[in-house]
């Protein structure tokens, strides 16, 4: 029961305070052995040198150092319980030797863990930004269908009204991306969905999304390109991008007819 409720609770730490739980252990454990076995040449100190590279992958090398120095503490404290050594004999050369080695041992452990931990922050940074390229085109810098795609489930998952606009243009191109993508703000994205544009943008309500779509329109005009756009609008016209889309070609197809 006890060892059950032990396991739950080491479970719920983060991964430093599990370290730092362990090296605790550690610590106990060896000055306990010191005490009850402690004598010269067998090494039971040594013990500690786990202790001290556990707190020090925990933290850094300030706090590698300063297990190297709890543990020092330590040591001289089980040789005077265990009556090996008194308070004026205790600080002796073979002590100094053994807090500069536990030290030094913490320090460098503690150094190579936080440079480790950076490099594996700035390695997941560079892995989003190579994510976000593999959802753009290398021309245009629009997204792609997939990036489109995940792009409408992170603003669904936000739970704000947006709209998705789906365009059709005369002869679909990069200079039509570029006017559409000039004409966005904030968070609103362009994307190529196979023959067609497909817009993220920001709104409140769905006549602010058919506002959008005129806007587009008039974009495009200003750069040469004829285009027309349908929209949707989240949630009132579907919460996920399938649906939100499917709408919004609906409504351009809609126009196209109307206006033919």
């Amino acid at each position: 029961m006890v060892a059950g409720v032990g396991v739950g609770l080491y479970r719920r730490l983060s991964v430093p305070q599990r370290l730092e739980a362990s090296a605790a252990l550690v610590y106990g454990l060896v000055f306990v052995l010191l005490v009850e076995f402690g004598r010269p040449g067998l090494g039971l100190s040594q013990g500690f040198y786990l202790g001290i590279v556990l707190v020090a992958l925990a933290g850094g090398p300030v706090t590698g150092a300063a297990a190297g120095a709890l543990a020092a503490f330590l040591l001289a404290a089980s040789q005077l319980v265990s009556h090996q050594a008194t308070v004026h004999t205790v600080w002796n050369a073979g002590l100094e030797v053994r807090l500069v080695s536990y030290a030094l041992a913490g320090t460098a452990v503690g150094y190579f863990a936080q440079r480790g931990r950076r490099m594996l922050g700035e390695s997941l940074h560079l892995l989003d930004d190579l994510l976000g390229l593999a959802r753009r085109e290398v021309e245009s810098g629009a997204l792609t269908s997939g990036g489109f795609a995940a792009r409408i489930g992170e603003r669904a998952a936000r739970e704000w009204p947006f709209a998705v606009l789906a365009g059709s243009v005369a002869a679909p191109s990069d200079r039509a991306v570029r006017a559409v993508a000039g004409a966005l703000a904030g968070e609103d994205e362009v994307a190529q969905v196979g023959s067609r544009l497909g817009v993220v943008a920001s709104a409140s309500s769905a006549e602010a999304a058919r506002a959008r779509a005129v806007e587009l329109e008039q974009a495009l005009e200003d750069a040469g390109v004829k285009g027309t756009f349908g929209w949707a609008f989240h949630p009132a016209d579907g919460t996920d991008g399938l649906a939100l889309f499917g709408a919004a070609c609906e409504r351009l197809q809609a126009r196209r007819t109307l206006s033919a």
